[in-house]
């Protein structure tokens, strides 16, 4: 067994969702990944307080017995070091808003296919995010109303060369170690620079970052 191999292997998922036939779709699709699965978010409760720890949760927003975002809060709570991939089909404005400002690491939606997921699954497990191009257009088109004080330059607020060269990276979803090989830095010396932007921004998650830096993106 290849040591990628292995390290999938050792990936731990926990995927939450109310369909047990798309529960059952994702175990076979993350066949390669370790994957326990739930139905409830009282199940995944149970896991998490039984002492359980996860690598990545994909959560569906519409559960049975509790709201979705408060599913979320639970997670960060309960896991803060671990990555979070929305898996639905809800894509209303409200929703995206909603979304943009929390701290996930990718947005799928169910209507692609399903190797979407897989990819998305895979670029987190990298150290990357994974948002689809879906979410991205339509987080920039309900942003564009907003005030443009943070989306452009001012005599204060500049970007070094190398947040620039950064930024760009994480436009075009290079992931952490790519980033670091291509720039030939650290990978903590990426998460400080995305985490720089993430401050200069005002962003809280790697979406809004590049929705709101959209203008820096479009002038290199």
């Amino acid at each position: 067994m290849t040591n990628t191999n292995t390290e999938r292997k050792s990936y731990r998922i926990l995927a939450l969702d109310d369909h047990p036939m798309v529960t059952e779709g994702i175990s076979h699709l993350l066949a390669d990944y370790s994957v326990t699965t739930a139905t409830l978010s009282s199940d995944m409760i149970r896991l998490l307080h039984s002492g359980k720890s996860y690598d990545l949760f994909i959560i569906d927003l519409e559960l049975p017995d509790a709201d979705g975002f408060e599913v979320l809060s639970d997670i960060r709570r309960h896991c803060p070091e671990s990555s979070t991939l929305i898996y639905t089909m809800h894509e209303e404005p409200w929703i995206l808003a909603r979304l943009a400002r929390l701290d996930i690491q990718g947005v799928v939606s169910k209507a692609l296919p399903v190797t979407h997921l897989l990819q998305a699954v895979e670029q987190i497990r990298q150290g990357g995010t994974a948002f689809d191009e879906a979410f991205t257009q339509q987080l920039q088109q309900l942003m564009a109303g907003e005030s443009k004080v943070t989306y452009m330059p001012g005599d204060a607020f500049q970007l070094s060369e190398r947040e620039s060269q950064v930024l760009q990276c994480i436009a075009k979803g290079m992931t952490t170690q790519e980033i670091a090989t291509k720039l030939f830095i650290s990978d903590n010396t990426v998460g400080t620079y995305r985490h720089r932007l993430m401050t200069k921004f005002d962003a809280h998650n790697v979406a809004q970052l590049i929705s709101k830096a959209r203008f820096f993106i479009e002038k290199h």
